[in-house]
């Protein structure tokens, strides 16, 4: 590992902890909408932590998407359920940030800071085996 990739790395893993526990907070003050939508944040930045590590980058959510199926899921790295976590995640932002006349319930704020929990374990497992283990503190 590089230097400079590992420090990116790094960041964005704690910019995702962050997110998650902003997430927490948003849910414990029954902001559901927030809650939802920083837990998918979480997520957001937890893969680019690991496509970091990977050495690529997107440049929209929808190819984010795509490159963590392509160089983690695919590859067998990272179990498929936590694509579809990352891809339902952003489903429920978009709701949450976006619609008029939908909002999150408080369960399905509650599932999505627990998914995005585990996703954060799940994906600091991969780097920690990937040889980033301080990504991992």
């Amino acid at each position: 590992m590089d230097e400079e990739r590992g420090a990116l790395v790094r960041a964005r893993l704690t910019k995702a902890e962050r997110k998650l526990a902003a997430a927490r907070a948003d849910l414990e003050a029954s902001r559901f909408d927030e809650a939802v939508s920083r837990a998918y944040y979480a997520m957001f930045h937890a893969v680019r932590a690991a496509l970091a590590a990977r050495g690529v980058q997107a440049k929209t959510h929808s190819g984010l998407a795509a490159l963590f199926a392509e160089q983690l899921v695919r590859t067998g790295e990272i179990d498929a359920e936590l694509g579809r976590w990352l891809g339902q995640a952003r489903r429920n932002r978009e709701i949450g940030d976006y619609d008029d006349f939908l909002a999150i319930d408080p369960e399905e704020a509650v599932e999505a800071v627990s998914r995005a929990s585990m996703f954060l374990e799940e994906l600091r497992a991969w780097l920690a085996r990937s040889g980033y283990a301080a990504a991992s503190e």
